[in-house]
């Protein structure tokens, strides 16, 4: 399994705020349920909690995250219709 796939089984909910500069994408794990905090803006870019080490980098826009990972695979969360969807990419 390639490092989005195993990461989109884990995440259960994505926020984001309406600037699209802060995402908080919440994640299931074996103790419970934690959340990988994102921030891009003029003054910051980091990404700090569960899961941050996993990703390689990350790009925040209008209602959408593309994460990419260490192994080449990216994830896209990402709102439609008022519900999230999970897109991955491979390469």
């Amino acid at each position: 399994m390639s490092g989005a796939q195993v990461f989109a089984r884990r995440v259960r909910r994505l926020v984001l705020n309406r600037q699209g500069t802060e995402a908080q994408i919440f994640l299931l794990t074996p103790g419970g349920e934690g959340f990988l905090y994102l921030r891009s803006d003029g003054f910051a870019h980091f990404a700090q909690g569960l899961g941050a080490e996993e990703v390689a980098g990350f790009a925040l826009g209008k209602g959408q995250v593309e994460l990419r990972f260490h192994d080449g695979s990216a994830l896209t969360l990402r709102y439609r219709l008022g519900r999230w969807v999970r897109v991955l990419h491979f390469s």
